[in-house]
């Protein structure tokens, strides 16, 4: 099951894009999300070894070699499910990125992180699937508030944080270093719960 907290079906009447919800599968309209598996390790390979995909992801190394994909496969199936549930994004049959929240219990919050390989920029995929998971996360969880940051650069970023409804919060300056080791500043983008519009548009 997907964990203790989590409820074994959505009401359809409440979120739309939830056709049905069984163990640790969720499938949306074009996509499926679900727990990692060992056999992903070269399909995550293949998307995350890209220099721009990687390029507001710093922590990514480049290359990216499949030791670097057993290691990311194996920590998403490993890590704990109540803090740090991680969704892999399967698209027509293949992985193409993942979603994932780290819910924070005593500040009753949770951060939202999304990474989507290159060849399927453009499509919405993001969006598509990163809704129904701050749905979840607020159904399933006790948190008030999810949040997220980006580069202030990575406008592609922005702009799905922006169609998901979620308001723009803070700057911090000089928050990391880029891949060129230059100082670089992040943007953070919230949304709460009583705000949250789970069939919003975009």
């Amino acid at each position: 099951m997907w964990c203790s907290t989590v409820r074994e079906a959505v009401d359809s009447s409440r979120t739309e894009e939830f056709v049905y919800l069984i163990e640790s599968r969720l499938r949306i309209k074009r996509l499926i999300l679900r727990r990692f598996s060992p056999d992903d390790v070269d399909e995550a390979q293949k998307y995350r070894d890209d220099p721009e995909f990687a390029k507001f992801l710093p922590d990514i190394p480049q290359p990216f070699t499949s030791a670097d994909a057993r290691r990311f496969v194996e920590t998403n199936i490993e890590g704990p499910w109540d803090r740090y549930p991680t969704f892999a994004i399967e698209y027509r049959g293949n992985l193409i990125g993942t979603v994932e929240l780290e819910i924070d219990a005593d500040d009753r919050t949770a951060m939202i992180g999304y990474a989507i390989g290159r060849e399927q920029w453009g499509k919405g995929i993001a969006v598509e699937a990163a809704r129904p998971v701050i749905t979840w996360g607020f159904e399933s969880f006790d948190i008030s508030k999810i949040w997220a940051s980006t580069d202030s650069h990575n406008a592609q970023s922005r702009r799905v944080l922006e169609k998901l409804g979620m308001r723009h919060s803070d700057t911090i300056l000089n928050h990391h270093l880029d891949r060129s080791g230059n100082s670089g500043d992040e943007v953070v983008y919230e949304v709460l719960r009583n705000e949250w519009e789970p069939g919003g548009a975009g």
